[in-house]
């Protein structure tokens, strides 16, 4: 008997809760399920702001990463020029002369023996590298040149400099507020 009645009670509020959520007149029960468009829009103005910020520091934070490999190249090449000085009694007059700077799969082993008909180029992590030897065999100039949006990135090392240079120091200087207003 009691199970009946309870039975009963529980359609009569059942009935009650579905004729309040459906109709026209009746009162509809909100539920907190979405967002808000206000909501969607603010994050959305947050994200954007903070990719405003962050994308010209990753970029530039990329470009000093690709320098860094590029002072290691002429570090290495000052090291190989004075190697091959003391085993020839002058410079290497290209780069390819240097045991770094040789293209992988080529005959490297006959421009290391002679530097005759050997490239003065070579490209290593998105840098172009060249030796700059005038006629007298005492001096060299190694240059490593990268394409940055319409200026170069340009660093070199000589036999009369211990570090590398930055020829062009504003090159990897990108500021997106620069980039509009100017």
């Amino acid at each position: 008997m009691h199970t009946a009645i309870f039975q009963e009670e529980c359609a009569v509020k059942m009935e009650n809760r579905l004729s309040r959520t459906s109709g026209k007149g009746g009162s509809r029960v909100r539920g907190k399920g979405g967002f808000t468009l206000v909501e969607l829009a603010v994050v959305s103005a947050i994200v954007a702001i903070l990719a405003a910020v962050g994308t010209p520091a990753y970029i530039n934070y990329v470009n000093r990463t690709n320098q860094g490999q590029a002072v290691s190249m002429l570090l290495t090449a000052r090291l190989e020029q004075e190697e091959f000085c003391a085993d020839n009694g002058h410079y290497a007059s290209t780069i390819q002369c240097l045991p770094s700077f040789v293209p992988s799969g080529s005959s490297g082993q006959a421009c290391l023996a002679n530097c005759a008909g050997c490239a003065n180029a070579a490209v290593v992590d998105k840098y172009s590298f060249s030796v700059h030897n005038p006629a007298s065999a005492t001096y060299y100039q190694v240059s490593a040149a990268r394409a940055v949006g319409s200026t170069f990135d340009r660093l070199t090392i000589s036999s009369r400099t211990a570090t590398p240079i930055v020829v062009n120091p504003g090159a990897l200087k990108f500021s997106v507020f620069q980039w509009l207003f100017q």
